[in-house]
């Protein structure tokens, strides 16, 4: 029994040290940024060869609610180009290897800085053949372990997959809920303020009839019979 206890604590530690270094591998970045009123701003994104990367971006506060996006290879070439759009998603499978340029454009707008909600997602290659084969060959220990090694790591693989997934959609959720709520305070800000000019004429033409009427029945001469 201690033997199988032995065999099973080395077994998760060398399953816990090969799965930091291939979740290791994925790199995420998230920001929010101002984008001053007719400028534009890049970013570079260093990638690595025949992996993957995911760009996703929202305009959550801003006259219009809409920016230029621009993705551009390490090579030059115009990958992405979106004109005046609020939000969008693009992938670059496989990628290569070097530094990615992301631009945002805002210079058609002269007066409506823009706040801006950018999450990059890059994945490096996947992992060689001979990785696998080593993975196998300590998946069958000697005294046959309940548990082979290789399913417990496809399925460490796949819990650690599906909770960065629904991370970067609650972040997304975020975004549209902080978009949503500038939009709200916005309208509200707007119907209020015009509210209360309606609110100011009304009165100020209620005001007027009733000095009209007045003058119009206070005669002051005096009629003598």
């Amino acid at each position: 029994l201690d033997t199988r206890l032995v065999v099973c604590l080395l077994l998760f530690l060398t399953l816990s040290v090969d799965l930091g270094f291939a979740f290791g591998q994925n790199k995420d970045t998230e920001f929010t940024f101002l984008l001053p009123p007719g400028a534009t701003e890049c970013f570079f994104q260093t990638a690595t060869k025949n992996g993957s990367m995911e760009v996703e971006y929202q305009v959550i506060a801003g006259s219009g609610l809409d920016v230029g996006f621009t993705l551009i290879s390490p090579n030059g070439y115009r990958l992405v180009s979106d004109f005046r759009k609020s939000d969008g998603i693009h992938t670059v499978d496989p990628t290569e290897e070097g530094d990615y340029r992301i631009c945002f454009d805002n210079s058609f707008s002269h007066i409506s800085e823009k706040m801006v909600y950018v999450e990059v997602i890059v994945d490096g290659p996947e992992e060689d053949d001979e990785d696998d084969e080593d993975w196998a060959a300590l998946a069958e220990p000697e005294d046959s372990l309940e548990y082979k090694l290789e399913d417990i790591r496809d399925t460490m693989d796949s819990v650690h997959k599906n909770l960065e997934r629904s991370r970067q959609l609650q972040t997304t959720l975020r975004a549209f809920e902080a978009r949503d709520r500038y939009l709200l305070e916005d309208n509200l800000w707007r119907v209020s303020f015009w509210s209360s000019v309606s609110l100011l004429v009304m009165v100020s033409v209620a005001l007027t009839q009733i000095y009209t009427l007045r003058r119009l029945f206070s005669d002051k001469h005096r009629v003598c019979t």
